[in-house]
């Protein structure tokens, strides 16, 4: 094979950097990988302790480290004069990326957020990554290039990725969660198949839309709902279980309904509408 047409820099060697670099490397591309705690031989693939001193032209630099460590190493990118496009695929908050997006102001780097929506456990290479910034664009032209699923969102500022990303965690792991609590009841009642079959018809109609419904509905019927809620901790401690995620639900649909007795809102027939309301008692401070 003849020289690589395209240079690539990976830094993070953990889950995500091992799946990526495998793709990566199917490609008509030069890779490096970097990581100090991982640095060594593996296998075929030699992990660098630290960047190459010049980063050539046009190379893409992806970054998967932890968080933590995402202001060290925009740092460090930073203080290059070398002129390459870099993608932060941590899993930061929103303004942790646009702070990091502005250490590179001014200079010939391009900075771009990067979120993998999907889990790389599951999925490996294939997780979807959605991007974000000015160079979103040209970013997952490029990613795409190296065998990567990438999609960049449109009029977006850097953090708009990671921020999206952190949204959808409100709702997945929260699931996770509550996934645990009745899949440890429904084993113990000897109904796990059960359970499983009679939650197919959460499919029936789009997720976002059944979403859409059960919090407009929230505000007119939180009070019946909280004795369904109050019914299954019981069960659940009945087969002496705890269900903390559970108890944490049955005292938002308290809350909610104390609001309704107390408030006496009109039923609202937009989902925006009854976000707005909700989201008043989200928004006060404890005591």
């Amino acid at each position: 094979m003849g020289e690589s047409s395209r240079n690539v820099i990976l830094i993070g060697y953990g889950e995500v950097g091992r799946a990526f670099a495998s793709r990566i490397e199917l490609s008509d591309t030069a890779l490096r990988c970097v990581d100090p705690v991982a640095a060594g031989q593996h296998s075929a693939r030699l992990v660098e302790a630290t960047l190459p001193g010049q980063i050539l032209p046009g190379t893409l630099v992806l970054s998967a480290v932890p968080s933590s460590a995402a202001p060290a190493v925009a740092d460090e990118l930073a203080s290059r004069s070398d002129e390459f496009l870099y993608i932060d695929l941590t899993s930061s908050p929103q303004e942790l990326m646009r702070a990091c997006a502005t250490k590179f102001d001014g200079s010939q780097t391009a900075f771009v957020d990067g979120a993998i929506m999907g889990s790389v456990d599951l999925s490996g290479a294939d997780a979807p990554i959605i991007l974000s910034g000015s160079e979103a664009g040209r970013a997952a032209t490029e990613l795409t290039a190296v065998g990567l699923h990438a999609v960049a969102l449109a009029n977006s500022q850097p953090g708009d990725a990671c921020g999206l990303k952190l949204l959808r965690t409100l709702m997945t792991k929260g699931i996770e969660a509550l996934a645990v609590e009745c899949f440890a009841a429904a084993d113990r009642m000897g109904l796990s198949a059960e359970i499983r079959a009679n939650l197919t018809d959460i499919n029936a109609r789009p997720f976002p839309d059944l979403l859409d419904a059960m919090v407009r509905t929230h505000v007119v019927h939180a009070p019946r709902r909280q004795h369904e809620v109050a019914a299954a901790l019981e069960q659940a401690g009945s087969l002496g279980l705890r269900a903390p995620v559970t108890e944490a639900v049955l005292d938002a649909y308290r809350r909610t309904a104390h609001r309704i007795d107390t408030e006496k809102p009109k039923p609202p027939t937009q989902v925006e509408q009854a976000v707005r309301w909700l989201a008043e008692d989200l928004a006060k401070v404890p005591a």
